[in-house]
C-alpha cells in the first residue's frame, strides 16, 4: 500500500466557520448547534487543501461523534477512515474514553472502523439529552458506540 496520508486538524475558528456551515448543510448533516459550548471542530487538509470537516462533542468521558463530511472529490479514497482516527486520537487525549454517534447513512462504514450498533434507548444520560439525540436527527438514525480506551465499559 502507499505511503500514510498526511492530514493536518486545525480547529475551526474565525472565518472557517462559515465554510464548516456550507460543508454540512450540502451533505445534508445538522449545523443548528455547533457554535455550542463543549463542541470542538476541525478543518482537515491534506497538502493545503480541505479534504474534511469534523468534530465532537465532550460530555464528562463520553463524547458525542459529530459530523464527519469528506469533500466529495476526496470521497473513497481513505480520507474518512484517517479523519476519524485523528478526531478518535483527539477525543482520547481530552479525556473521552467511549465515543458515540448518530447516523442515517454511513453505519456500514463506522461498524468497519469498530462502532458497534446499540438500541437507542442504552445510550449515557448526557448522551441522550444531545440535540443530536432529542431531535436534530431522526428517530430512525442508527445509534453506534466505540470504547477508545481499554479502561472504558460498553
Amino acid at each position: 500500500m502507499g505511503k500514510e496520508m498526511m492530514i493536518q486538524a486545525t480547529e475551526i475558528a474565525g472565518g472557517q466557520w462559515q465554510l464548516f456551515r456550507d460543508a454540512l448543510k450540502s451533505a445534508d448533516l445538522p449545523a443548528d448547534d455547533i457554535d455550542l459550548p463543549g463542541r470542538t471542530f476541525f478543518e482537515f487538509t491534506l497538502d493545503s487543501e480541505t479534504v474534511a470537516w469534523g468534530g465532537f462533542e465532550t460530555h464528562g468521558t463520553d463524547g458525542l461523534l459529530r459530523s464527519l463530511v469528506v469533500v466529495s472529490t476526496h470521497r473513497s479514497k481513505g480520507v474518512g477512515v484517517t479523519v476519524l482516527r485523528v478526531i478518535e486520537a483527539k477525543a482520547a487525549e481530552l479525556g473521552i474514553a467511549r465515543l458515540h454517534l448518530l447516523t442515517t447513512t454511513a453505519s456500514g462504514f463506522f461498524e468497519q472502523q469498530g462502532y458497534a450498533a446499540n438500541q437507542r434507548g442504552s445510550a449515557p444520560p448526557l448522551i441522550s439529552q444531545t440535540e443530536q439525540f432529542m431531535g436534530l436527527c431522526p428517530g430512525s438514525a442508527c445509534y453506534m458506540c466505540k470504547a477508545l480506551s481499554a479502561n472504558a465499559r460498553k
